[in-house]
Order: structure tokens, then C-alpha cells, then sequence
């Protein structure tokens, strides 16, 4: 009711500039967090079986079979870090390697751009 919700104002006001904090912050403590995890995975590199360590890393990473929200971790650690940039392009070769060409010829998209409107080009007209 409003008499409960003005009873309480002061408490949903504090409450708010708390998460409020949180919010402007966030992109600071994603930063901080960021720079952190690349000077972990830089200190890695500084041994001789970092370069391996860090491969099988982002391949445990990419094949990841957990929950929904961590596979999406997964997949932002291992494109936002180029210490796995070999990760990255080995799995692609796997994947387009066991394609068939025919589906990769049928996926390309031709388009053309006239008087600055943009059209789908059938393959038919090629």
C-alpha cells in the first residue's frame, strides 16, 4: 500500500543508491578484472610449459559442457584474451574442415549495394 511504501521510503531509497554504486562501477571492476586475468595468463607464458598449459586452457574452455551462463564465460575468456587465439583458429579449421563444401557454397550471401540501398544477389544471377 502507499502508506507502507512511504514508511519504507527511506530504506528503498538507501537501497538504491547502494545498487546504484554497484552500477557505476561496473565497468571499472571489468577493467581491473580484465587487466588481472591477462596478467595471469601473462605470467603463464613466462614458464616453459605455458604456452601448452594455456593451449589445453582454452581448449577446456571451448569444449566447456557445463551450464548455459558458464559456456558463455567460456566463450567471452577465450575471445577476449588473444592468449587463445590459437584455440580459436584451430576450432575453426575443425569446424569448416567437416563441412561439406556444398553447405558452405549454399550459406554464401552476394549482396550489392546500388544508390546506397542494399540488395540480396540469388545465386542464380551470378
Amino acid at each position: 500500500s502507499k502508506h507502507v511504501a512511504q514508511s519504507k521510503k527511506d530504506d528503498f531509497r538507501r537501497i538504491v543508491v547502494q545498487m546504484g554504486f554497484v552500477m557505476t562501477e561496473l565497468n571499472t571492476f571489468k577493467l581491473i578484472t580484465k587487466d588481472t586475468i591477462c596478467n595471469i595468463l601473462e605470467e603463464c607464458l613466462q614458464y616453459g610449459w605455458g604456452y601448452s598449459y594455456l593451449f589445453e586452457l582454452g581448449l577446456s574452455l571451448q569444449r566447456n559442457e557445463c551450464s548455459e551462463d558458464e559456456s558463455r564465460v567460456c566463450q567471452v575468456i577465450i575471445t577476449e584474451f588473444s592468449h587463445f587465439k590459437e584455440v580459436l583458429t584451430m576450432v575453426w579449421n575443425e569446424e569448416t574442415s567437416q563441412k561439406p563444401v556444398e553447405d558452405t557454397v549454399h550459406q554464401i550471401v552476394q549482396e550489392a549495394i546500388s544508390n546506397g540501398y542494399t540488395g540480396h544477389i540469388e545465386k542464380d544471377e551470378l
